[in-house]
Formats: structure tokens, sequence, C-alpha cells
């Protein structure tokens, strides 16, 4: 699906966001990162769910590179919707993850405690560390230097 289509479908919408805003994204997925690193030892739930969001705000710093964002409604679907017709081939099962991480984070938040694993937590922190490092290679070197201004 091209950027047109996913337009059409109503999947994302367009957005003028500045380096600095870009940034901010990056600083907040770090922050995260090490705040989910730091809670994995007193809860889980909260780990798995914090570094989800790392994961999601470095997805949506990569879409507002490229001057789109998400559609407000189903707002983390259409996040993930926009890696899936996006992404090249090979790369489509990280979006399966990805929304399995979704709806189990969902699950954690709003339904039901304690559901989630030690396993599951570190698997969400050290693919979010993952992914962070890839989003970094792939925006622009501007960007990724602005983000590290205030650490």
């Amino acid at each position: 699906m091209s950027y047109d289509d996913l337009l059409k479908a109503r999947i994302i919408e367009p957005v003028s966001i500045s380096n600095e805003g870009i940034a901010d994204l990056l600083r907040v997925s770090r922050r995260d990162i090490k705040t989910a690193i730091r809670l994995k030892d007193y809860d889980l739930d909260w780990a798995f769910a914090i570094a989800y969001n790392s994961i999601l705000q470095l997805t949506n710093a990569w879409m507002n590179h490229l001057g789109f964002r998400p559609r407000e409604e189903a707002k983390h679907v259409n996040t993930f919707k926009f890696l899936e017709e996006t992404l090249p081939k090979e790369r489509k099962p990280i979006v399966e993850r990805l929304q399995r991480m979704r709806k189990k984070r969902n699950t954690t938040i709003y339904k039901k405690k304690g559901i989630i694993t030690e396993k599951e937590a570190l698997m969400v922190i050290n693919f979010a560390n993952q992914y962070y490092k890839e989003v970094e290679d792939i925006l622009p070197d501007k960007i990724v230097k602005l983000s590290k201004k205030e650490d």
C-alpha cells in the first residue's frame, strides 16, 4: 500500500514535525527503556507497558520524519499498520510481533494485572533497545544529535 493509499484509508494523516519534535520522541523512548529496565524487578506489567511505549514512540518518530502521523482513531493499530504497509517484505514479521505486544499491553493495562512474565518483560525491553538502534540508524544524523543534546 502506498502512502496515498494509507491516507485514503484514513490510517495516517500528513503532519509537519520539527527535527526537535522528532528528537523529543527519541528522548522519550530512551527514558522509557531506562524506566522499564528499573521497573522489571518490581512490576513486570508496567515494565512491559513502558518498553512497549518506547517502541511506539520510535515508530512515531519515523512516521513523523516521513511527514505522517497515525489517525486519532485506533492510533496504536494505525501506527503499526503504517509499518506493515511500508516496510520491506522481509521485515513484515516485526509488525506481527508488535501487534501481539500491543494486544498484550492492552490486556495488562486495562483488563488484568499480573499476566506479564519476566521472560516477556525482558523480551520487550531487549526488543525496544534493538529497535531504538535500528530507528536511530535510519533517521538523519542531525535528529539523532539533537536527541542527545540533553543527555
